[in-house]
């Protein structure tokens, strides 16, 4: 792992530390942006708030804070490089909101990182677990090569792999901040030389290359203080909205469709669907017209600090109401109300660069229940002759998605101390 080490030169009118504590953020893959609603994230922010309070006094100061960065497998050589970068600088821009940190020399800090490096870490959590073929694996990170094909030849299909990606991969892609404190002396300063060149209220950053060995008594340089911009007192950020459906099962038979999907808070979401196919064939022979309007409401499972809206399960409540006119071969059915109403489960997941596409699995059962009319054409199809009336009700499977959106967002505005953005890199709430 990469590590940023923020040391105060021993014995420059401090004592030994008298408190220490660990923040641990966890990222999306490929990202370097601190989501407050991901995994742990905002248990973390609350501790660091608790800290600060804790720590309010005059007397405590923080001499040092060690970073460490890391990545998973996952990507090119050089995208993780710059995403192990992108983590470490949001983790300390985060941490300065609430102590007074040493600044650090960004010229310093050498991010690139090396395949091995990154086995090595992979290794270190295998160790540390009871997966199964267990040494066969750590056998298969440890000799180099192609390490993920090594693993997935351990099994047939591939579970083995399968279970490292999904248990230690997002485990890996997280940033440890150790935060240390100390406590002034109030006695008279023993070196006053060293003092002069290194104030009490002040302490600098050594960044450290990724395969140097952390020592909390190398001997430091005084780096000069790059200056810093001031930072915006606002920054923007993108909400989900709504989302934007069509059903893919729905453009498969010809009816076009669309639906719009609304969360309420993240628990909670309504969508409303509207399907219009509207078809005549130029003799009258034949006909496929509907007109279908459904609302349903859906209860979203699962801590949803940790999850996007409208991903994940879901089980909802629908009802639809509609007319329709189907005809072939000069026969049809004409029915003016139909009535579908029951229950629904849904799975929604959340893809491409911005992660603003969805696609979503739903099926449902209930009942339905339509009045019909049948007829026949004459001369042609000129005349449409009625021939009875009847009654139709369905009590099974009545829904059935596959659902293709894209989620509209909104520009909002956000203090700077709860929130950092930086071109691309972005800590967000």
């Amino acid at each position: 792992m990469n590590i940023a080490v923020a040391i105060a030169q021993k014995n420059g009118g401090f004592s030994d530390y008298v408190d220490s504590a660990k923040i641990t953020f966890y990222f999306h893959v490929g990202s370097g942006a601190i989501d407050l609603d991901y995994s742990t994230n905002n248990a973390m922010l609350n501790k660091l708030r608790a800290l600060q309070e804790k720590q309010g006094a005059d007397s405590i100061y923080v001499p040092r804070v060690d970073v460490y960065a890391g990545v998973s497998p996952e990507g090119s050589d050089e995208a993780n490089s710059r995403v192990r970068w992108k983590r470490l600088d949001n983790s300390i821009h985060l941490i300065e909101r609430y102590f007074k940190l040493p600044r650090y020399n960004e010229n310093y800090f050498d991010a690139k990182v090396t395949i091995p490096q990154i086995w090595q870490n992979l290794a270190a959590e295998v160790r540390k677990s009871d997966i199964p073929n267990k040494e066969r694996v750590l056998q298969c990170i440890l000799s180099g090569g192609n390490v993920p094909a090594k693993i997935q030849a351990i099994d047939r299909n591939g579970a083995t792999w399968d279970r490292i990606s999904k248990q230690f991969f997002p485990v890996l892609r997280r940033c440890d901040v150790v935060i240390y404190f100390k406590k002034k002396k109030k006695e008279e300063k023993k070196f006053p030389e060293m003092d002069k060149l290194l104030p009490e209220d002040e302490s600098f950053v050594y960044v450290k290359k990724p395969n140097d060995e952390l020592s909390p008594h190398d001997p430091m340089q005084l780096p000069k203080e790059k200056k810093r911009k001031p930072r915006k007192t606002t920054v923007t950020e993108y909400e989900p909205m709504f989302a934007v459906n069509s059903n893919l099962l729905y453009d498969a038979l010809l009816a076009p469709n669309f639906g719009v999907e609304f969360p309420i808070k993240k628990k909670l979401s309504f969508n409303v669907s509207y399907v219009f196919p509207w078809w005549v064939a130029k003799d009258d022979s034949w006909c496929y017209q509907l007109q279908y309007w459904e609302l349903e409401g859906k209860y979203w499972f699962g801590d949803r600090r940790f999850e996007p809206v409208l991903t994940g399960h879901a089980v909802g409540l629908f009802g639809g109401v509609g007319y329709y006119d189907f005809e072939f071969d000069s026969k049809g059915y004409q029915g003016e109300i139909c009535v579908n109403a029951g229950i629904s489960y849904h799975y929604a997941k959340r893809f491409g660069k911005n992660r603003r596409w969805r696609l979503q699995f739903g099926a449902g059962i209930g009942m339905m229940r339509t009045n019909y009319s049948y007829y026949e054409g004459r001369l042609q199809n000129k005349y449409l002759v009625w021939q009875h009336d009847g009654r139709y009700t369905w009590i099974g499977p009545t829904k059935l998605d596959i659902n293709i959106g894209y989620l509209i967002h909104r520009k909002v505005e956000r203090p700077s101390k709860l929130v950092k953005k930086g071109g691309d890199d972005a800590i967000k709430e």
